[in-house]
């Protein structure tokens, strides 16, 4: 929900956290079906808060600033996350396609960037959207 909300779109947001949906899911026993519904749910939460198309055409359209409607969509977004969580507790506790190792990423002896230079570019882009120039 958190990376959708920030303005990136669904399909990017699950193939950065698949892996890790991956891991915890093996760990937490989870079926591959309620990893992708609580990775396309929670996107779905996010987007409607995040700063899109959509939402800026009904701002524009309404004449309302795009900040406060983002505001305002918070309440339905957390409502969905809700229910996503809800659903996909209910589909994994049903028969379904169990994570393997196959399905995780092998580890390997990598040179991995500090916490600071992971986190710099996601940073850098919330700040940026969050200093759109006001259009009028």
């Amino acid at each position: 929900m958190i990376i959708c909300a920030v303005g990136v779109f669904i399909d990017i947001s699950v193939i950065t956290v698949a892996p890790i949906a991956l891991a915890i899911g093996k760990k937490a026993g989870y079926h591959k079906e309620a990893l992708l519904l609580a990775m396309i749910g929670g996107g779905k939460a996010g987007n409607i808060i995040s700063p899109n198309p959509n939402t800026i055409a009904v701002s524009e359209a309404f004449k309302v600033d795009l900040t406060s409607l983002m505001m305002k969509n918070f309440i339905p977004a957390i409502c969905a996350v809700v229910v996503t969580i809800l659903l996909s507790t209910m589909l994994s506790k049903k028969q379904g396609v169990q994570v393997t190792e196959n399905d995780l990423e092998q580890k390997e002896d990598k040179n991995l960037p500090s916490f600071i230079q992971a986190v710099a570019g996601p940073v850098v882009v919330v700040i940026l959207l969050a200093l759109r120039p006001e259009q009028r």
